[in-house]
């Protein structure tokens, strides 16, 4: 039953997931081109310096990217789904509501867990070996939050997409967009270290929020 449940996923996501998988390889593309373009025009000495010296994000491109393909994500999941009535048929299959819930969950987080971890991966290897591990450090440091702001923008996206009533999907997104205006906090590099745990705990806590919706749809909220 779960393996029809991730094959229905599947379907309606893989197209887009495809999608993504292609602007994440074109804009890492993109990032290590400029970097290398940077290093020949300025001189690596003269360009490390002012990395170091002057904090200079090498990132910076990939900053929204990851929290709006998570939401991109939950939305192509989760509306057609809604908006067809077809989540009801979804919920009278053999297993516990919450079950269903979990798998439809599941699969979209770990697709986007995949997708981001080897996208953040591919980053820290290229700056591996184009910096030293002072400079891949700090910047895979500043760059964490927003991958893990593409994790909490896919939980958020979800909840609000399973809420049945539209006016309470407007009042879920604010709090929802506010959480998610904490990932990307302006901060030197390193700054958001000890503010990791908690973002990390905020990513936990909102898979509760979809099966709230959840409930609320199947006793019929209007």
């Amino acid at each position: 039953m779960y393996q029809s449940i991730f094959y229905k996923e599947w379907i309606k996501t893989r197209r887009l997931t495809g999608l993504l998988f292609i602007i994440f390889t074109g804009l890492i593309t993109y990032i290590f081109i400029d970097i290398l373009h940077q290093l020949r025009t300025s001189g690596a000495v003269d360009f490390v310096e002012a990395v170091i010296q002057k904090d200079i994000p090498l990132l910076t491109l990939m900053k929204y990217l990851p929290v709006l393909s998570g939401v991109l994500f939950a939305i192509n999941q989760y509306t057609p789904e809604m908006q067809n009535k077809r989540f009801k048929l979804t919920l009278h299959l053999p297993l516990p509501e919450s079950s269903i819930v979990s798998a439809m969950l599941g699969y979209g987080f770990t697709v986007m867990f995949i997708l981001l971890s080897a996208s953040f991966g591919s980053l820290l290897i290229g700056l591996r070996v184009l910096f030293p591990p002072e400079i891949v450090c700090a910047n895979s440091l500043s760059a964490l939050p927003w991958f893990l702001a593409g994790l909490a923008g896919y939980l958020i996206a979800s909840w609000v997409s399973f809420e049945p009533v539209w006016k309470y999907r407007v009042l879920n997104a604010i709090p929802g967009i506010c959480a998610l205006s904490f990932f990307f906090i302006p901060s030197k590099s390193g700054g958001f270290t000890t503010f990791l745990p908690e973002l990390i705990a905020f990513i936990i806590i909102s898979f509760s929020f979809t099966y709230y919706s959840t409930s609320r749809f199947k006793e019929g909220a209007q």
